[in-house]
């Protein structure tokens, strides 16, 4: 792990001009003056997204100039690509045999994932506290020139900004978030894991959940071998929405989604999601 790349929770407290940043960079504008011109930030702001870009990945220099790395898949909706890029190179990195500095981002996400915290306050000192905790459980200690990096409040609440940005979370009021990943962008996960690991329009349970965790985000089943709740009400409502069906097909093990009810469209023993639109 580098102890010379920034740090994101520190380099990032607003992360909409990653975005902006990355798309002028994409448009040719690669010098930092033709930056300002174009996006017509501030210094604070540029500096942001410059330096979050890079401390992603999606951003390198070659003096002067500023280049952007292209995003892995094109869906035809710009925002949605920018999102899945920045993860799938925050997951890329994140490898538990040798975490990324940027690991952060996903590992805290995780923790809410698979504690099955629905909804969180981004001032809650005995979350980040746990959270950090299990950090070094799992051997991810960010270091800086002054020691070990822990998450404290002012990182916290970045890191409930910049997961808010991506869509993983959703703001419900004050500091109070709800722990929510989009439906759009899961659809679009399902449909590029049938692509590249499924069969026939559908993909097992199982196989989409490993697809996550390579491509996106770290994700795991629980421990009684379900999906986590947050991510079965995602399911659930694309179920609901007419988009997807969770089928029984083939032999593989039954997946059940946790916290959520039977209805039309979940199969009693399903083990696999199957695209309909």
């Amino acid at each position: 792990m580098s102890e010379t790349a920034p740090y994101i929770l520190n380099t990032v407290q607003t992360p909409a001009p990653l975005r902006t940043v990355y798309w002028s960079i994409k448009r040719g504008h690669t010098t930092k003056d033709e930056l300002k011109s174009d996006t017509v930030l501030s210094d604070d702001l540029l500096n942001q997204g410059i330096n979050g870009l890079r401390a992603i990945g999606l951003v390198g220099r070659q003096e002067p100039d500023y280049y952007a790395v292209d995003l892995p898949w094109e869906t035809g909706d710009e925002e949605l690509d920018f999102r899945l890029g920045v993860l799938y190179n925050l997951t890329s990195e994140a490898e538990e045999a040798d975490w990324g500095r940027q690991s952060v981002v996903l590992l805290n996400y995780q923790y809410l994932l698979q504690e099955e915290i629905q909804a969180f306050d981004s001032d809650d000192p005995s979350l980040y506290k746990k959270i950090n905790r299990r950090h070094r459980e799992r051997g991810y200690v960010p270091r800086s020139q002054q020691g070990e990096i822990d998450l404290n409040e002012h990182k916290f609440v970045n890191w409930s900004r910049l997961v808010d940005f991506l869509n993983l979370v959703h703001k419900a009021n004050g500091r109070r978030h709800t722990v929510y990943p989009s439906p759009d962008m899961i659809h679009e996960s399902i449909q590029l894991a049938v692509g590249e690991v499924g069969t026939n329009g559908r993909v097992t349970i199982t196989e989409y959940i490993d697809w996550l965790g390579e491509n996106l985000f770290l994700i795991e089943l629980t421990a009684d071998g379900n999906v986590p709740a947050s991510l079965s009400r995602v399911l659930f409502n694309l179920v609901r929405e007419e988009e997807i069906r969770i089928v029984e097909s083939g032999d593989a093990a039954t997946v059940d989604l946790n916290g959520v009810p039977r209805r039309e469209g979940i199969d009693r023993d399903a083990n696999s999601i199957e695209v309909i639109q």
